[in-house]
């Protein structure tokens, strides 16, 4: 009986799904399944040493460009098995052979490598992609070791430190700050390599969300617009992937309609994706006063959330100044943490955001409140069963 559960459950394939949706019901249910399985020692020891240990395996073979070689090679044979020798010689430095050894052992103990015999293991997707400079996979995991390992080692005693109060205000007390000597993004500017770990995961997350134009329906937006004038304004909109998203739905629009706005070393030195020439990139800061004046809509994917109140009060009334009262939306792309239910994805990035920025997911009474604050009322709240996050609409008062 034993067997063939076991059977069962490795016999189970991505492939089987009918779509994504399905796809994650089935990891959660393996999700509780573990948690029922596993005893506490088994998920105190995953937790701690197993994470550990595996982060900095993954490192090591990233810093030595055997992902990268490991990638490049499975494209022109794929699914060949590597020997640890052919491993080591991609190394681009020199590394003992019984130390690579060591940490193949413990990648592919995990299932992170297929090993296939003695000393020689194959790749699998999520190996592949630490080599796929397209799937930045290696952006988050330098990110997970530049931002989230140092800041959430640093969290529980921080908050004790300050009276368990949440850290929603930066100047008085901010757990980034505290490690790292200055808050996220002051510090991100002055280190470019932490910087474009930052701009990668980044990019990462939004290639794994749902697009949001799936989500919200463009059509009447752009009808109702007056296309001699700016349509659409991403504020700290990074790569221009939403602003792309948006021309890939109405590829008829005209040039210079849809405009990026990021800090300099954003819509430069880390600019990692490709996008329509037509898009207009930006340098702005969303602190200081708005450059385009009556778009049609101004829209923010997730960057208020890596803010205070306070902070996305000062940035929505630099966008209200020029928003024309009738015409001119807000429009946010967001979690909107629920009251009951959140997903492991929601609630992580709630404490990376918390741990890292001082930031926050706010619920839908949160949001509603906050922009009435700000003068805004919502005239849309717009969801998708499969999208993590919700779009909210809003109009000047």
């Amino acid at each position: 009986m034993a067997t063939d559960a076991v059977n069962l459950l490795d016999s189970i394939e991505p492939g089987q799904f009918a779509n994504d949706s399905d796809r994650f019901a089935a990891k959660e249910a393996a999700r509780r399944l573990l948690a029922r399985l596993e005893t506490p020692f088994e998920q105190v020891w995953a937790l701690t040493f197993e994470a550990s240990g595996i982060i900095a395996g993954l490192q090591l073979v990233q810093d030595l460009g055997i992902w990268a070689k490991w990638a490049e090679a499975d494209a022109e044979s794929p699914g060949t098995s590597r020997t640890l020798d052919e491993l080591q010689s991609w190394g681009s430095s020199k590394c003992e052979t019984n130390l690579l050894r060591r940490f193949l052992k413990q990648i592919a103990s995990l299932h992170y490598l297929e090993e296939v015999g003695l000393d020689t293991w194959k790749a699998t997707p999520f190996s592949l992609a630490l080599g796929h400079r397209e799937s930045y996979g290696a952006d988050v995991l330098k990110a997970g070791l530049d931002h989230a390992w140092p800041c959430a080692i640093n969290l529980a005693q921080f908050l004790a430190k300050f009276g368990y109060k949440e850290p929603l205000d930066i100047p008085s007390f901010d757990n980034y700050r505290e490690v790292y000597g200055h808050d996220f993004f002051s510090y991100v500017q002055q280190h470019p390599e932490a910087g474009g770990s930052f701009q990668g995961l980044m990019t990462a997350v939004t290639h794994y969300k749902m697009i949001w134009t799936n989500v919200y329906d463009t059509t009447e937006l752009v009808a109702g617009a007056d296309l001699s004038k700016p349509l659409f304004v991403d504020v700290g909109g990074a790569q221009g992937l939403d602003a792309q998203r948006l021309l890939d739905k109405h590829p008829e629009l005209p040039t210079d309609v849809i405009i990026v706005e990021d800090l300099p070393d954003v819509v430069t030195t880390h600019s990692k994706e490709k996008i329509d020439p037509r898009i207009r990139k930006i340098a702005h800061d969303f602190f200081q006063p708005q450059p385009i004046v009556g778009a049609r809509a101004y829209f923010f994917h997730a960057v208020p959330h890596d803010w205070p109140d306070a902070d996305v009060e000062r940035m929505f009334a630099e966008i209200k100044k020029v928003m024309t009262p009738g015409y001119s939306k807000l429009i946010v792309y967001e979690v909107v943490m629920p009251a009951q239910g959140a997903s492991a994805l929601a609630t992580t990035l709630d404490l990376a955001l918390m741990s890292c920025t001082s930031g926050i997911e706010r619920t839908e009474e949160a949001w509603k409140k906050l922009l009435k604050t700000c003068g805004f009322k919502i005239t849309g709240v717009f969801r998708h069963p499969r999208a993590l996050e919700t779009v909210m609409e809003a109009e000047i008062e």
